[in-house]
């Protein structure tokens, strides 16, 4: 069975080498699409990619966030062209969790032909005091005991090839029929996959400038995209408004972010009245840390003047 990874990210300097790295433990290949990072992300990768890594590097440079047609796109050129059996559609910041290629082979093998399954989300909420390790999956430790989102991603089967109209959802959660259609209006059945088998460690809030670059670029390029559908990337709509309007990024609100990821504000519970597990990732070897160069306003500036000039 072959099993191929997809993503698009943006300025993820601080995580895409140990999320290159930790994912192809469990895959038999990766496309990274690098829409316009501009923060050491691609020197990395051309980095990753010279070592001869089984990943493949597409340089988009549209400024609109437009992850479900770049996803969908992806993913049926892995299908085509790779000859994938199944796509684990992945964020930067999200690391697959298999502690055996072949159990998890043979659960796939069960989903049925014309559906696609789907795996536990689970939030990591990392010790927020200064200073970034050099791995940052150092700080992958402890996860929540119990997820309030509800939310799984996608692991797209190859019936996605056979269904030209389907699109693999904004956020990567579910495949829809069409870009027509939303979650709401028309769920799909997805075959859950046990924990056991797989899960995805998700690490949103790594240091305050990480966040802070996210989510000033990241709710930007989702305005240029225009979408219709206001709740989408509602979470960076909030926080969007918080940091524009002064507030601080403390260490505590920083846990508060992340044990809360994937909620609106007004459901969002005092981060230590949850219960945290401890589920260590592991921590493999970085080599191109120093290629990083994170500072917020040399990125927002160019992105701005990237969006300016794109409004032409």
């Amino acid at each position: 069975m072959k099993l191929y990874g997809a993503t698009m990210l943006r300025n993820e300097a601080d995580i895409v080498e140990p999320f290159v790295r930790h994912n192809l433990t469990a895959l038999d290949g990766l496309i990274v699409v690098d829409h316009g990072s501009q923060d050491g992300t691609s020197e990395i990768l051309a980095a990753l990619v010279a070592e001869g890594l089984p990943i493949e590097v597409e340089h988009d440079a549209s400024v609109e966030y437009l992850q479900s047609e770049i996803m969908t796109r992806t993913a049926r050129r892995l299908f085509a062209e790779r000859g994938a059996d199944f796509v684990f559609a992945l964020d930067a910041d999200e690391f697959l969790k298999v502690p055996s290629r072949r159990l998890l082979e043979d659960t796939l093998e069960r989903v049925p032909s014309a559906m696609h399954a789907a795996m536990q989300w689970q939030t990591y909420v990392a010790d927020y005091r200064p200073g970034t390790p050099s791995n940052v999956l150092a700080l992958a430790t402890r996860r929540l005991a119990k997820e309030r989102h509800g939310l799984f991603k996608v692991i797209v089967a190859r019936c996605l090839a056979e269904s030209p109209d389907a699109v693999i959802a904004e956020g990567n959660h579910v495949v829809l029929p069409s870009a027509g259609h939303s979650l709401a209006k028309q769920p799909l059945k997805h075959a859950r996959v046990s924990p056991s088998v797989v899960a995805l460690a998700h690490l949103p809030v790594r240091s305050a400038r990480q966040l802070v670059n996210k989510i000033l670029i990241g709710w930007l390029a989702h305005c240029a995209a225009r979408r219709s559908n206001p709740d989408l990337a509602f979470h960076w709509r909030e926080l969007y408004h918080e940091i524009s309007n002064g507030h601080e990024l403390t260490p505590a609100r920083l846990a508060m972010i992340a044990a809360n990821y994937g909620l609106p504000m007004n459901a969002w519970l005092a981060a230590e009245s949850l219960a945290l597990i401890d589920d260590p990732l592991p921590v493999g070897e970085v080599r191109y840390s120093h290629l990083a160069r994170q500072e917020t306003l040399p990125l927002v500036l160019k992105f701005a003047e990237r969006l300016a000039l794109s409004s032409h």
